[in-house]
């Protein structure tokens, strides 16, 4: 059989997805390092100059113009969350969210591992703060997590990994919900009503099987303009897009398979000469033949997200982290590392995070609400929950929205990164040390 294969559906592709998302940390934690030096050097006011330069297009009446450091967090971005909606998507039908009993588990940790941050926020900032930044402490960055996870070799079980993945997108979801619905700015109905039109087009598109991801991304940047016009965070326009982009593919699998054997039987039986790698007229109309087949096969949110996840990784997120994360250092900015904004986000990242995923699991598991997946424990479980106070990408996201245009973005932006490679490091010894006594 063509397609047989002794290798998990799941577990396959997932162990490529955290080599993927491991390197794409290396190539982040060098963005910022070098957004770090330059920022505070002599090209510092060139570097923040940069990003404010305006990038657009008129045409008539139509104009749309930002600064090059919105394009990038509301436009590239909006790349970004297409592609968390895909994985969400993905694992709802197929992976660690599909069923009731395998989505509680990683949804239980995601909401402790939201709440308690931003209480432990709101909590310092209520009297003097500013407690709009209450969410910045929420999220959890996978790409840094799984990268130190992978610093400690085979001997982390796949389900541990498996685990901080699926609580790292029901972590995205919550904060996708966040943003919506606490970060937009004022709401202009008008363009929230095209928006809608846009919603009701891709229903209909859905609704009809159109396979074509060309029509979904075109009607997706017509969600996107309008949105961003609306006062709704225009990245949301990603993750709509991403829950109606079709699972389905043209063919199924068993007729892949018939025309796939055909294909090659006919490309074979067109060898001439088996010493020529130059293809006939024959070998090609066959190859072309598998490859239609093979598309036709490939269902379009699989392909999108192949597609998107590799440009999301090692284009997207290195930009957007080069261009956030350029801080300029000053010793105001070290003695503010105690304002209640900054001492919020660290307790809420490197104290918050551990203590609401495995408060809320631990809790759970007792009362028998959940039960422990197979092959992993608690004390595996609390290693995974420091490392989800790794927040920087997001983290830093919603600190853009929080504190856009005041002096606390910067401070706010130094604390992320102190709590995240804090966090990063417990973590790392404590999972160090767990499973060097083979616990």
């Amino acid at each position: 059989m063509l397609l047989k294969s002794k290798r998990n559906p799941i577990i396959d592709p997932f162990k490529q997805f955290i080599k993927q998302e491991s390197s794409s940390s290396i190539i982040m934690i060098v963005s910022m390092i070098l957004a770090l030096l330059i920022a505070n050097s002599y090209l510092q006011n060139a570097y923040h100059h940069f990003w404010e330069i305006y990038v657009g297009f008129e045409f008539g009446d139509f104009e749309l113009k930002k600064h090059l450091s919105h394009w990038i967090n509301d436009g590239l971005m909006a790349l970004f969350f297409l592609v968390i909606g895909l994985e969400v998507k993905r694992e709802v039908l197929i992976g660690e969210l599909s069923t009731v009993q395998k989505a509680m588990f990683p949804i239980v940790g995601a909401v402790g591992g939201a709440i308690i941050p931003a209480v432990i926020y709101t909590i310092i900032n209520i009297n003097g703060g500013n407690v709009s930044g209450w969410g910045i402490p929420m999220a959890t960055d996978i790409a840094f997590a799984l990268g130190i996870l992978s610093l400690l070799g085979d001997k982390v079980p796949v389900g541990l990994k498996v685990f901080l993945t699926s609580l790292a997108v029901a972590d995205d979801m919550i904060a996708v919900l966040i943003i919506a619905i606490f970060y937009s700015s004022s709401i202009h109905t008008s363009y929230l009503m095209y928006g809608a039109g846009v919603i009701i087009l891709l229903i209909i598109m859905n609704r009809f099987k159109i396979k074509m991801i060309t029509a979904y991304l075109i009607a997706g940047a017509f969600l996107w303009y309008f949105l961003l016009k609306s006062g709704v965070h225009a990245t949301i326009a990603g993750v709509i897009l991403a829950f109606f982009i079709p699972t389905s593919p043209k063919i199924n699998f068993d007729i892949f398979e018939r025309a796939a054997r055909n294909a090659l039987n006919d490309f074979n039986s067109c060898v001439d000469d088996p010493d020529t790698e130059i293809l006939t007229k024959c070998q090609k109309k066959s190859m072309n033949r598998l490859i239609q087949i093979s598309f036709a096969a490939y269902n379009p949110l699989s392909r999108l997200e192949y597609n998107l996840h590799g440009f999301s990784a090692f284009i997207i997120m290195p930009i957007f982290a080069f261009s956030n994360t350029g801080v300029t250092f000053t010793s105001q900015m070290f003695s503010a590392i105690t304002s209640p904004e900054s001492l919020g986000v660290v307790l809420g990242l490197v104290l918050g995070k551990p203590l609401g995923i495995f408060g809320f699991i631990y809790i759970c598991v007792k009362i028998k609400l959940i039960s422990m997946p197979e092959g992993l424990n608690l004390k595996q479980i609390f290693g995974a929950s420091i490392l989800g106070g790794i927040g920087l990408t997001m983290s830093i996201f919603i600190a853009n929205m929080a504190f856009a245009g005041t002096s606390t973005l910067d401070n706010v932006k130094l604390s992320i990164l102190l709590s995240s490679v804090l966090a990063g490091v417990l973590g790392f010894i404590y999972l160090k040390i767990l499973f060097g006594k083979d616990n």
